[in-house]
């Protein structure tokens, strides 16, 4: 490999079977493996602990300086296995899979991991469900020709997965106790945050929470009914569940009740830049705002 080149498109170039999607290091899908070697730490950048000392790097991450020993992931192997328990199909084309681990996973609320269909064919989805919960819950957006979307339309009851670590900074602080949250959100977007709401509310946030939604369609919020439950129990979770042709206005109208606030964004990268400017408008700094874009599969 030329020396300064990229190890995901030296190993795709050489013939490896390599899966990717993202390559912006989101996705952890291209994962490979170079025990007790050097690794340039942007490469392992968003990784757990157990992973960067097992020597897992991200190839879309990684410049090649130096001649490297690897192996390459294999999630039958490599991964925690799974079985399909339910799938929900909800308007908007979104998919509500519940899977269930048959050994332990340890994530926090509003995390994300890849999901193995084959191993050269994984995508990256947040949880939606809390540890708690005995299923692990994602909601998926289907698009139409998508190579993940396509192969999980096609899924059964009982099937076998395979899933990577939860990883992701997207989840709930107990420092926060007393801080007003804002939590925006567009299309499946919702599922890390209204996570988040529940394990906020699970651990007795004592300050507002405000949960705003835009679907992204004309049509109700796909979550509607047991959100508008939640909040009937839970007089601090306040919801504003709206369509994208109300995005505009409710920007133009966006007020922060505390400068001590702080907003979690999940959604796309255009629709986290959209929020930057109102949100900082409306008082609060870059350090009070938290987000995860949600990077669509160049391999559909």
């Amino acid at each position: 490999m030329p020396t300064g080149s990229n190890l995901l498109s030296a190993l795709q170039a050489a013939g490896q079977p390599v899966s990717w999607s993202c390559r912006a290091g989101q996705c952890q899908s291209c994962l490979v493996q170079a025990p007790a070697q050097a690794i340039p730490a942007a490469a392992q950048r968003g990784l757990t602990p157990q992973q960067q000392a097992e020597g897992w790097l991200l190839a879309c991450q990684c410049s090649v300086e130096h001649d490297m020993q690897l192996t390459l992931h294999d999630p039958a192997s490599d991964g925690l296995p799974a079985q399909i328990e339910s799938l929900e199909r909800l308007p908007g084309d979104i998919l509500v899979l519940r899977l269930r681990p048959l050994r332990p996973l340890r994530y926090q609320a509003g995390q994300h991991l890849t999901l193995w269909l084959s191993p050269q064919l994984g995508r990256s989805y947040s949880l939606a469900s809390l540890p708690t919960e005995p299923l692990l819950e994602f909601h998926l957006q289907l698009h139409e020709g998508g190579a993940f979307s396509n192969q999980i339309r096609q899924a059964e009851l009982g099937q076998r997965l395979y899933l990577g670590a939860a990883t992701g900074h997207l989840c709930y602080d107990p420092a926060w106790h007393d801080r007003p949250l804002l939590l925006l959100a567009r299309g499946t977007g919702l599922a890390p945050l209204q996570a988040l709401a529940r394990d906020a509310l699970r651990q007795e946030h004592a300050a507002p929470i405000h949960l705003w939604h835009w679907s992204a369609a004309e049509q109700d919020c796909y979550l509607q009914q047991p959100l508008r439950e939640l909040a009937a129990s839970a007089p601090s979770l306040q919801l504003h569940l709206r369509t994208r042709a109300q995005f505009d206005t409710d920007l133009r109208a966006l007020r922060i009740g505390s400068r001590n606030s702080l907003a979690l964004l999940c959604g796309s990268p255009g629709f986290i830049e959209q929020l930057r400017r109102p949100l900082f408008m409306a008082g609060l700094a870059g350090r009070q705002i938290i987000d995860e874009a949600f990077l669509a599969p160049q391999l559909g």
